[in-house]
């Protein structure tokens, strides 16, 4: 993946660990914010601007493609599409491909069987689980022209989007008929009491 990507890095814990965040600021983003193929800002958390200007170089630009590098999340990765400025900690590898090369289209990739056996094959050892930046410089992958990247990273973010939408309606209904019971069950204690 060296040949293409101009970036291949991660960020730093901020000093003073936790103490460092702020209520509202920079987002930070840690691994366990790269799920799903996606960004996931619910449990995010804020650095000022003073500390983001100290860790300048894991700043997080859109269309960044995000993997987590080390524990239990290692192999996860997302595209950072947001606009906003945003940073990343030592968790999270930034990898930021050259013109030419879709996002998406590596992201897919990273996530592939394919790019899974190469993250698992390629864990540093010493029975902590993690990978190093020349580890991801030598995956490999087959490309094809950047109009093709384009469609099929289209097309696997729309049957993306469409779960999504479905995991929005089924709550949606689960919510509406858990509403249902308990509406039905005041209705009939009330009945009763007025019987």
């Amino acid at each position: 993946m060296d040949d293409v990507t101009v970036k291949i890095g991660s960020g730093k814990t901020p000093s003073g660990g936790e103490n460092a965040y702020v209520d509202a600021g920079i987002p930070l983003i840690r691994s366990q914010n790269v799920n799903d193929n996606k960004v996931d800002f619910e449990d995010i958390v804020y650095i000022d601007e003073s500390t983001d200007k100290l860790m300048m170089n894991s700043r997080v630009f859109a269309n960044d493609v995000l993997l987590n590098i080390t524990g239990a999340s290692i192999g996860r990765s997302a595209v950072y599409k947001g606009l906003d400025e945003a940073n990343v900690n030592q968790h999270v590898c930034i990898i930021r491909p050259i013109e030419g090369y879709h996002p998406d289209f590596i992201q897919l990739n990273l996530a592939s069987d394919r790019g899974q056996k190469q993250i698992k094959s390629s864990q540093a050892g010493g029975g902590r689980e993690g990978l190093n930046f020349q580890q991801i410089g030598k995956m490999e992958f087959v490309f094809p022209t950047l109009d093709e990247q384009k469609q099929i990273g289209n097309y696997f973010n729309n049957i993306d989007h469409l779960i999504t939408l479905h995991q929005r309606r089924h709550l949606y209904m689960k919510y509406t008929s858990k509403c249902m019971i308990n509406i039905t069950i005041i209705v009939k204690e009330t009945t009763l009491c007025q019987n």
